[in-house]
């Protein structure tokens, strides 16, 4: 009989987790969307060298995904995220303080990092050329552990095409695709 009420046990709790997977993986009870972020900011450029990275200040993001979320479905939370990604990175060229536009960054990378994460390459751009825009390469990482907390923030690594120094005022464009689920 013991064995009987086990096995029954058994049985249900698979059909049990089998149905919520069904569940979100074919009804796709909320489907995944995007997330934007934009910030316009002023980066003091100095580059003394062109072989060695520049790191710049965290730059906060401050994304709250319970609300995105609920904003999409008041069922879900935070609770309910299971994935991050990065899907979109991009730099646009505003204004300098002394005419160099964008062209001046040969490289690029993009981490991310929240209180008591490692800071995690997302994003980079090599042999820039292009003034007035950067499109980044993406890592395919997840990120769900950034944006477990509002706190998060992106850095910049920056190694310049020639010796100069500069103030930059760029606009950064992101976009995060979440995905949601029972």
């Amino acid at each position: 009989m013991k064995k009987l009420s086990l096995l029954i046990g058994i049985f249900v709790l698979f059909f049990m987790t089998s149905c919520r997977d069904i569940v979100n993986s074919v009804l796709d009870v909320l489907p995944p969307f995007d997330v934007p972020f934009s910030t316009t900011l002023d980066v003091p450029f100095a580059a003394v060298s062109t072989t060695a990275y520049t790191k710049s200040p965290d730059i906060p993001m401050n994304i709250d995904l319970d609300t995105k979320i609920k904003e999409n479905n008041p069922n879900f939370s935070i609770n309910n995220l299971k994935s991050v990604k990065l899907n979109t990175l991009s730099m646009e060229y505003v204004s300098s303080t002394l005419g160099n536009k964008l062209d001046v960054i040969k490289n690029a990378k993009i981490y991310i990092k929240a209180p008591n994460q490692a800071e995690r390459l997302i994003a980079t751009a090599y042999d820039n050329t292009n003034p007035n825009m950067i499109v980044f390469n993406l890592e395919d990482a997840e990120i769900l552990e950034y944006f477990r907390t509002n706190q998060n923030f992106l850095v910049i690594e920056i190694m310049g095409s020639r010796v100069t120094a500069d103030q930059l005022k760029i606009k950064m464009n992101a976009g995060f695709k979440i995905k949601v689920q029972l």
